[in-house]
């Protein structure tokens, strides 16, 4: 630029330079109903096995799921309450924090799948405390002691990386290809299922994965079913005087 500007060229050589084509981002993927059930099945027997379970069958957030304590469940009641999530960076590692947003909290409905899996973790956690005894590391939040769900076998905060390990086993285990699968799938899957296979309204989906607008939710679609073949035939029962 500078030699433009003292006139040793006329233009600037960066001119001539074709800017790259944009890489397209992969959209995320999303199982079907039946997939998404094989896999819950197929983690059943896995260390996190609940933890995949309330991602593609709650819809739940990854961090929002390794955020939660035992003080948040009432499992007779079959309610779970997000308070809290995990989140890591470079300077702090993994910790406790906020949810992502505030739409997050308040009393969520557990599938019996959801709390039969939470069962079996607290059963398991139990025997691997016991093994620890008083090394069990304590967890604090805003000044409170909390008792996390998911832990490692010793006591720490799990992070994401394990579950999306664990989501790959499931996958395996269950005969699905794992490629494209993560924590995130989870979410793409309840939304697309409810949204394409339930025919339930975007505006009450997003109230249940907690979107606060609608048109978040529509991002996380990844196949819109019998949807659009169930619109032609209403139009056509409207519409079409043959069908009079």
């Amino acid at each position: 630029m500078e030699a433009v500007k003292i006139g040793l060229i006329a233009s600037s050589p960066f001119d001539l330079v074709k800017a790259p084509k944009a890489r397209r981002v992969n959209a995320g993927r999303a199982l079907t109903p039946d997939e998404a059930k094989a896999l819950i099945r197929a983690a059943e027997p896995l260390r996190l096995g609940a933890d995949v379970t309330l991602l593609f069958c709650q819809s739940w957030r990854a961090s929002e799921v390794l955020g939660l304590a035992w003080e948040d469940l009432d499992l007779d009641a079959g309610t779970a309450q997000i308070r809290r999530g995990v989140s890591y960076s470079t300077s702090v590692g993994t910790a406790l924090g906020s949810t992502k947003t505030s739409g997050a909290e308040g009393i969520h409905y557990l599938a019996p799948i959801s709390v039969e899996r939470l069962r079996q973790r607290r059963e398991e956690q139990e025997a691997e405390r016991a093994l620890m005894g008083a090394e069990w590391p304590e967890h604090r939040y805003e000044g409170e002691v909390v008792s996390m769900v998911f832990t490692t076998s010793h006591g720490g905060l799990a992070n994401r990386q394990a579950v999306t390990k664990e989501i790959g086993r499931a996958a395996k285990a269950a005969g699905l290809d794992p490629t494209g699968l993560a924590s995130h799938s989870g979410r793409r899957t309840v939304v697309t299922a409810l949204y394409a296979h339930g025919g339930l309204d975007l505006a009450d989906v997003a109230r249940h994965v907690g979107h606060a607008n609608p048109s978040t939710t529509a991002g996380y679609v990844r196949s819109l079913g019998h949807r659009p073949s169930d619109t032609a035939r209403q139009a056509a029962q409207l519409l079409d005087p043959s069908m009079s």
